[in-house]
C-alpha cells in the first residue's frame, strides 16, 4: 500500500525516529531508573514548552475557515492546557514545587530553539505549516507509549507509570492521527515546493525532538 504524504515524511526521517526509542533518557524513563531529578528537570521544561503548543493550536484555528477544523483545533489547545496541566500538576506536588514556581522556570536554551520554531511557523505559515510543525510532537509520543507498553501496563508502582499510560492512552494518539490526516488533505493541493516546504518543517521539529530528551538527560543549562 503506497504511504501518504505524513507517512513518507516519517520514513524519510526513519533514523532520527527510531534514536528516539534509544535514547538513554526515553529508555530509562520507561524501565523505571530514569533518577528523578532528570525526569524533575524534563517536566520542568515540557510545562513551559505545552504553553507554546497550545498557543500554536490556537494559530492553526486562524488558518481555516473549515468550523469543525477549527472546533477541533481549539478542543486540542484546552486538552493540552487541561489534561497535560493536570499531569503536571501531580508531579509538581510529588517535586514540592507550585505551579507558579513551574511557570517561572527558564526555558534551557533547546526549548526555547523548538518553541521559537514553532511560533514563528504558526505565525506565518499555511495551515498545513503549522499542523506540520506539530505533527513530530503529537506522533512520536504515541509511538513511544505505544512501544513501551507493547508488552503490557507498567506496573503501578512504576514511578512514570503515570507518563506511560497517558501516552499509550488510544486517545492521545487520536490527536496525532488527525492531524496527520490534514497534513495529508492539505499536501494534496500543494506543489513541490510547498511540500518540500512541509518536509524540511517537520525534519526539524523531529530533529527538536530528539534534541530535548538530549536537553532533559543533560539537565542543559544556559551557557553564561
Amino acid at each position: 500500500m503506497t504511504e501518504s504524504f505524513a507517512e513518507t515524511m516519517r520514513l524519510e526521517c526513519s533514523a532520527i525516529w527510531d534514536a528516539q526509542l534509544t535514547h538513554p533518557f526515553v529508555v530509562a524513563l520507561s524501565d523505571g531508573t530514569l533518577p528523578q531529578a532528570t525526569f524533575q528537570f524534563y517536566i520542568l521544561q515540557d510545562a513551559r514548552f505545552l504553553t507554546d503548543l497550545a498557543k500554536t493550536f490556537a494559530f492553526a484555528a486562524t488558518k481555516t475557515d473549515d468550523r469543525d477544523r477549527i472546533l477541533r483545533f481549539g478542543e486540542f489547545l484546552i486538552d493540552t492546557v487541561r489534561v497535560e496541566r493536570a499531569l503536571h500538576e501531580m508531579y509538581a506536588e510529588r517535586f514540592g514545587l507550585t505551579m507558579a514556581q513551574m511557570a517561572a522556570t527558564p526555558m534551557a536554551p533547546t526549548n526555547y530553539a523548538y518553541t521559537r520554531h514553532m511560533l514563528q511557523v504558526a505565525a506565518t505559515g499555511s495551515l498545513a505549516e503549522v499542523v506540520t510543525v506539530m505533527l513530530p510532537c503529537a506522533w512520536i509520543y504515541a509511538v513511544i507509549g505505544e512501544h513501551f507498553t507493547a508488552l503490557g501496563e507498567p506496573p503501578t508502582d512504576h514511578p512514570y507509570c503515570d507518563w506511560l499510560l497517558m501516552y499509550a492512552n488510544p486517545e492521545f494518539a487520536a490527536v496525532g492521527a488527525w492531524l496527520l490526516a490534514v497534513v495529508d488533505d492539505e499536501a494534496e493541493r500543494m506543489d513541490d515546493r510547498g511540500r518540500q516546504r512541509l518536509r524540511d518543517i517537520f525534519r526539524t521539529s523531529s530533529e527538536y525532538e530528539w534534541l530535548f530528551w538530549q536537553m532533559a538527560w543533560t539537565h542543559e543549562a544556559r551557557l553564561f
